[in-house]
């Protein structure tokens, strides 16, 4: 059984590190008036600076052991053994270096017993028990909420499945993870090594994190009206809303008002303008001057309207871009038949 992706990401590696620090303080302070083993404290100012100096050396060793966490967990799955077994090397090395600083700096009147050395261990795993439980519940309780929502999202393909353009996308062993129609498509953001994709569901605007990378998922989508426009991300040119031109660099806004604006590095800066730009220009071209919208050129912002709501009046508001045809054999996988994906498995 493999961990839960949440806890491997990046950003939960290194918040973790925070919220056992903090966790520990609050903990050690209502913990020493009852302890004999407990020697931290605010005075006098030696007894300080020797607290803060275990926390300092304490938080550089988390945070180096989250790192290497992530990076020997990149590109290949991690068991719930191996994250255990790492978890208990994190607690013998600061249980480790409490008794370190404590037989150091003389921090003990009495001999160092067996009972001291067992209470130290009972006091660090604790202190570690306790916010690794709530941050791997908070993590299971992401995941299983994704595929609560990826199993409403196929029962809603299945219910839908004629006319509609499957997008389908696998993991790094080659899996079909997830399969959505290209219209409930917004955008893919990168997040370590994994990608979050975002789509629309009910109104609602949701996302499923995969572990694949960006490069895969981009060849994966050829034909498809979804381009990559940063290192970061990929983007559904028929949800455009604005396209904020500033010379080399840009920012799309999205149709959907939870969606984050998605920024337009200087690399893809060109091949985005001129998508963009070809859409705008077909657009006005249809409505032949009812509508706004204009073509990118220097610094500008580009709404992105529909023949229908341009013809209706400036009040009818922005719809997304059209115009994009999908390649031949889109909306099926190799040796599929268009079917909705199944749920991803623990």
């Amino acid at each position: 059984m493999e961990v839960p992706k949440f806890l491997l990401r990046k950003k939960y590696l290194f918040e973790s590190v925070l919220f056992i620090v903090l966790f520990s303080i609050l903990f050690l302070t209502l913990y020493r008036p009852f302890s004999a083993t407990a020697w931290f404290g605010f005075r006098p100012l030696s007894r300080l600076l020797t607290t803060l100096s275990f926390y300092v050396v304490a938080l550089v060793l988390m945070a180096i052991g989250k790192y290497l966490l992530y990076r020997f967990h990149a590109g290949r799955p991690f068991s719930v053994g191996g994250y255990l077994g790492w978890i208990a090397a994190e607690f013998l090395t600061i249980a480790l270096l409490y008794i370190l600083f404590t037989i150091a700096f003389g921090l003990r009147d009495s001999a160092l017993t067996f009972g001291f050395y067992l209470r130290v261990f009972c006091c660090v795993a604790l202190i570690l028990a306790i916010p690794y439980t709530i941050i791997t519940l908070y993590a299971g309780y992401r995941g299983k909420n994704e595929e609560l929502n990826l199993m409403k999202l196929n029962g809603a393909l299945a219910a839908e499945s004629e006319g509609s353009r499957l997008v389908h996308f696998n993991d790094n062993n080659g899996v079909l993870k997830m399969s959505v129609d290209a219209d409930t498509l917004y955008y893919i953001e990168s997040q370590d090594n994994y990608v979050r994709i975002y789509y629309e569901l009910d109104g609602r605007l949701l996302s499923y994190m995969l572990r694949c990378k960006t490069q895969r998922i981009e060849e994966s989508l050829a034909g498809t009206p979804l381009i990559r426009c940063h290192r970061s991300y990929i983007v559904n040119t028929h949800k455009i809303k604005f396209y904020k031109n500033n010379h080399d660099r840009a920012t799309i806004v999205l149709t959907h008002a939870d969606a984050k604006q998605i920024p337009v590095s200087k690399s893809y800066y060109k091949a985005v303008t001129e998508v963009v730009s070809a859409s705008a220009s077909g657009v006005a071209a249809a409505v032949a001057g009812a509508s706004g919208a204009s073509a990118v050129s220097g610094d500008s912002v580009t709404s992105m309207g529909a023949p229908g709501a341009a013809a209706a009046g400036p009040a009818a508001g922005f719809a997304p871009v059209s115009g994009f045809a999908a390649a031949p054999g889109f909306g099926a996988p190799a040796g599929g038949t268009g079917a909705a994906a199944e749920p991803e498995t623990k």
